[in-house]
């Protein structure tokens, strides 16, 4: 079994190295350097206590973790371990690393971190981890149980689908909400922090539900039912740019609970389609023009001249009578 770093750098004090650190000091690694590019209390802006680290982990932006690695390569040396924690990226950014004789990998917590987290929030989070090498993977696994998270191996060529699913179940989730909110708001009138607070529980229920069910046990509504009734009164209900998105969702729930009635029911037209648009959408539906019987005819207006006889000229004025 590979023992845990002695000691540990972290590069970045955004909000994952801020609970780095202290998860770190709890999980009993020294911490040897918490550098921050600017001054932030109670971390430093030098680099050179960089090589006590046995670990160094790279907590910066996507785009920043290369060139911070170049720019640390020269501190680096045999026996460290460079990682970064960036799910969208391979471990290619950590190039210089290598080459200057580090093994090099990526621990990526699968949570939403926002700043001011406590220490705990990576307690029963998954871990996405790859290395370099046998001995850096193994290091990360067990990095990750020490910290309290369940690690699951990564590979260069999934990384992509693999944060693209991690994107979908965070923040694909918030933009369906929204959109449901937009939907409750057009229906009901309420502001949107009240449509917020009214259907939050829905959502929150609905993916507690996953803690102990399986997607097609945890399903509701109505393709759960059976019921293409509703699902087709639902399409007539909701506004033509928010079918689509409604139709296709519809079409995932039936992967979990088939439906042959609701399937027939989505290669129709909505039978109503309500042509209003989503707040915030750009589009309006056109006025419809005014009916014709409200439109002053010709006749009304003034009236027409009378056609004259051909050949026939029109009376001048009539002769002065002398005096």
């Amino acid at each position: 079994m590979t023992a845990l770093p002695r000691a540990a750098a972290v590069l970045g004090g955004g909000a994952l190295g801020q609970v780095l650190v202290p998860a770190l000091r709890a999980a009993g690694v020294h911490i040897a350097l918490a550098w921050n590019r600017t001054e932030q209390r109670g971390w430093r802006t030098e680099l050179e206590q960089l090589r006590d680290a046995e670990l160094v982990l790279l907590t910066v932006s996507d785009p920043a973790v290369e060139p911070l690695c170049r720019q640390v390569a020269g501190l680096i040396g045999r026996g460290q371990l460079v990682a970064h924690c960036a799910g969208a990226l391979t471990l290619d950014p950590l190039r210089s690393a290598l080459e200057a004789g580090a093994r090099t990998g990526s621990l990526h917590p699968l949570r939403a971190i926002p700043r001011g987290s406590a220490p705990g929030i990576l307690r029963d989070a998954a871990a996405g981890i790859a290395g370099s090498d046998g001995i850096a993977r193994e290091q990360l696994h067990q990095l990750a149980r020490a910290l309290g998270m369940s690690p699951i191996p990564v590979s260069a060529e999934a990384r992509a689908l693999y944060h693209a699913a991690a994107v979908l179940a965070a923040a694909g989730q918030v933009a369906l909400f929204s959109r449901a909110v937009k939907a409750f708001q057009m229906a009901t009138g309420a502001p949107e922090p009240i449509a917020r607070a009214a259907l939050l529980p829905l959502s929150q229920g609905a993916l507690s539900s996953l803690e102990r069910l399986a997607p097609d046990e945890a399903l509701t509504g109505p393709v759960a039912r059976g019921d293409a009734e509703t699902v087709s009164a639902h399409r007539a209900a909701f506004p033509g740019d928010l079918v689509g998105l409604y139709d296709e969702l519809t079409r995932a729930a039936l992967e979990l609970k088939p439906s042959a009635a609701i399937e027939a029911s989505l290669k129709t037209r909505p039978a109503a389609a309500n042509p209003k648009a989503a707040p915030g959408s750009r589009s309006s539906p056109r006025r419809p023009p005014p009916p014709s019987a409200a439109r002053p005819s010709a006749s009304s207006r003034s009236p027409a001249p009378r056609a004259r006889p051909p050949g026939r000229r029109p009376p001048g004025p009539a002769p002065r009578r002398k005096r």
